[in-house]
């Protein structure tokens, strides 16, 4: 990472607590504008925990969340993904099950873009420009899905790994500039997995995304990632690059089961 650039986000010191249970320790982690960042942990470690701190689903106890310059901390998840450009997934796939992917992706950048009933589901000439835009972003990106062959296709018809793309899709519709990804590999097939990959690579090379990513598939995501963090009990274990991170003994000994 360049030490003169200003990281697109930043945590500083961030705990939370469930009752007494800590499940984040003041953890401090930076990642860089157009970086993919793996975070990895055994279960329990934090990192979902640390995705909800960071996205306003959860609320810390301490420690600041800094988005491009701005400090977050507190604010509600609406206001961090429309002003800030930050949005994130989650384990479990939602899609709207009777529209066909284009009618999925126009819907998730018109409630994005246009939160308010009003300018949402208004008629007249800008209402039907911004519809075109949306329906031609919503086309490159099911090209990008890789999901031309059943974009005609309803949504619930979709294989769980097809979802998963679609969903993919959606949220880069609103042009995030960092999105957060809660697993994006479980529970799909190997063809698929490549997919979901390829998708990443892409959002990242062509739209300049940065992506923090969470998943148990270690050796996908130390192929992925640029660089790779490490909670454990909730606290940062290591930061550096994966082929450092495989060889930390450490890491190794909390989460690789060498």
């Amino acid at each position: 990472m360049n030490a003169a650039a200003e990281p697109i986000l930043r945590v500083q010191g961030l705990r939370k607590n469930y009752g007494g249970v800590p499940a984040l320790q003041g953890v401090d982690l930076e990642v860089a504008r157009g970086e993919v960042c793996g975070l990895i942990g055994p279960n329990g470690s934090g990192k979902s925990t640390l995705f909800d701190c960071c996205t306003g689903l959860q609320k810390s106890d301490g420690g600041r969340v800094v988005l491009k310059g701005t400090d977050i901390t507190g604010w509600a998840m609406n206001r961090i993904a429309r002003e800030g450009r930050l949005l994130r997934s989650f384990q479990k796939t939602v899609v709207f099950p009777t529209m066909d992917c284009e009618e999925n992706l126009v819907l998730a950048g018109q409630m994005a873009r246009f939160p308010g009933v009003a300018s949402t589901f208004s008629i007249g000439r800008a209402s039907r420009r911004r519809v075109a835009a949306l329906r031609e972003r919503a086309r490159e990106l099911i090209e990008v899905s890789g999901l031309s062959r059943v974009a005609h296709l309803p949504a619930g018809n979709l294989s769980g790994g097809q979802q998963k793309l679609l969903q993919f899709a959606s949220m880069l519709m609103p042009e995030p500039e960092i999105v957060l990804l809660d697993e994006p590999l479980a529970g799909i097939n190997p063809i698929l997995i490549e997919r979901v990959i390829q998708c990443i690579e892409s959002a990242n090379r062509q739209f300049g995304i940065t992506f923090l990513i969470i998943e148990h598939n270690t050796d996908v995501l130390m192929n992925l990632s640029h660089r790779v963090i490490v909670l454990h009990q909730g606290q940062k274990l290591a930061d550096d690059t994966p082929a450092a991170i495989v060889r930390n003994p450490q890491v190794v000994e909390a989460y690789l089961g060498g």
